[in-house]
């Protein structure tokens, strides 16, 4: 067999592998996403947990997909945890509208709570210049659970406490 007819190897890695292991801000985000579309519990947990540690390292498209993936699971609430979860990493003004707009639109019952207190965790946890508006004008809005309301004032007065 003649040196032309055996297959070569790249000379080089892909630049997301390096020496020190996977750089998850340059790794390719289309298998990750398809794990955070699964229908599997467990694939789309390691998908949303994958796109919380590229949001981490600065990756806004990842954020961008999570943000798509609470219109997509609107009423799977386990799973919206997980997105919430995961968000926790996208301080962005954009997470901020869509989590107040979660808090409106879901109301509060024993199936959607630990979602919501969730959300109101993330919201809390953001930098106040970031969150601290929204937080203040949720805490006052009649759309919002009363008992959620009162989390939020809460908030307000830093005294963050379940």
């Amino acid at each position: 067999m003649s040196q032309s007819n055996i297959p070569r190897m790249p000379s080089a890695f892909p630049p997301w592998l390096t020496d020190q292991g996977v750089d998850i801000s340059l790794y390719p985000i289309q298998d990750v996403c398809r794990q955070a579309l699964s229908s599997n519990d467990r694939e789309f947990q390691s998908g949303c947990s994958l796109l919380k540690s590229m949001c981490g390292t600065g990756r806004v498209d990842a954020g961008v997909f999570l943000l798509g993936l609470i219109w997509r699971h609107s009423n799977e609430y386990s799973r919206l945890v997980l997105i919430v979860n995961a968000l926790e990493s996208f301080e962005r003004p954009e997470t901020v509208k869509a989590l107040a707009s979660e808090l409106r639109r879901v109301k509060g019952s024993s199936l959607t709570r630990r979602y919501l207190r969730r959300i109101i965790e993330v919201l809390g946890r953001f930098p106040s210049e970031l969150a601290g508006e929204t937080i203040e004008q949720l805490s006052m809005d009649p759309t919002v659970g009363a008992k959620f309301r009162e989390h939020l004032k809460e908030l307000t007065g830093n005294n963050f406490e379940w």
